[in-house]
């Protein structure tokens, strides 16, 4: 690889920082690092649009009062030689074990599978989803647990609700959940889960919609769904309706301090809250339908 990249790091806390991470991968067409100060996106110099820094503070200003009154976002800029950056993304992601047999791959790293190890290749691309951020490896944690726990027989239906780059239909496929649904209101995202989907040879075993969670069909044993909290309130009663009775559900994205409020929409509409996980500053709950 030749050229130069613009590193471009945007200091934010964990309560935003997906919102932040969402908007600028649309706009730029970009992935994004999480790191503890914030969050971390990579543009070529040699074909970034002349405006991207109009662009960004344009997108980091709309940001703050409208949307996190108080809330400011300065940025830094570093420019990387083109090897530079290859070899110090592709560092960034390496093969991760989640749970107990569960390994999250990138497509260009090889990799020794143990004994009862299901193999998760993706692509980091544009997507979210690869297994770094906690609220992911809490998502695939638990999936990993419920397929054990319905030993021997199957863990049932299930629906990925902001499926993202796919990661959690994939993991839910290859642990057997049937028949797996995974739906995106993002075009992008749709367009990344499907790569990530072929890439790991799951085109049959997950349908792949785009649209909201209404577009989704039939009562799952199983709504998961790792957006944030505030969506997640919103889309409560759709979720409830999509939940098969004594169905799970299981919601993340959520910060601790957020997890009382989303727990109380939900046992509004008549869910027995169960388990909560924590990774960080981050929680996991489980619900049970009645």
């Amino acid at each position: 690889m030749n050229g130069e990249w613009i590193g471009i790091d945007v200091a934010c806390g964990p309560d935003v920082a997906d919102d932040v991470a969402a908007e600028l991968a649309g706009t730029f067409g970009v992935s994004v690092e999480f790191r503890s100060t914030g969050i971390r996106f990579y543009l070529d110099a040699g074909s970034a649009p002349h405006d991207w820094q109009t662009t960004l503070e344009g997108i980091l200003r709309e940001m703050g009062t409208p949307r996190f009154p108080g809330a400011s976002f300065p940025y830094s800029v570093s420019t990387l030689a083109g090897d530079d950056w290859a070899d110090g993304w592709k560092a960034y992601f390496k093969p991760l074990r989640v749970g107990k047999h569960l390994v999250v791959c990138p497509t260009w790293e090889e990799f020794a599978p143990d004994t009862g190890d299901r193999i998760i290749r993706m692509d980091p691309g544009r997507a979210f989803g690869t297994g770094q951020h906690e609220t992911t490896r809490l998502c695939l944690e638990w999936l990993e647990d419920r397929a054990l726990q319905a030993l021997p027989s199957p863990p049932g239906s299930l629906l990925d609700v902001g499926t993202g780059s796919g990661i959690l239909a994939v993991a839910a496929a290859l642990l057997g959940f049937h028949p797996v649904q995974a739906v995106d209101d993002d075009p992008e995202a749709v367009e990344v889960a499907a790569e990530n989907i072929a890439l790991n040879g799951m085109e049959s075993a997950v349908v792949l919609l785009g649209g909201t969670a209404r577009q989704a069909s039939g009562a799952f044993d199983v709504v998961i769904a790792n957006i944030q909290a505030i969506p997640l309130i919103g889309m409560a009663s759709e979720l409830v309706r999509l939940t098969a009775p004594a169905g799970l559900v299981a919601l993340s994205g959520i910060l601790v301090e957020q997890g009382d409020g989303v727990k109380s929409a939900y046992r509004d509409l008549g869910l027995l809250p169960r388990k909560m996980r924590t990774a960080g500053e981050w929680c996991l709950l489980e619900f049970k339908k009645p």
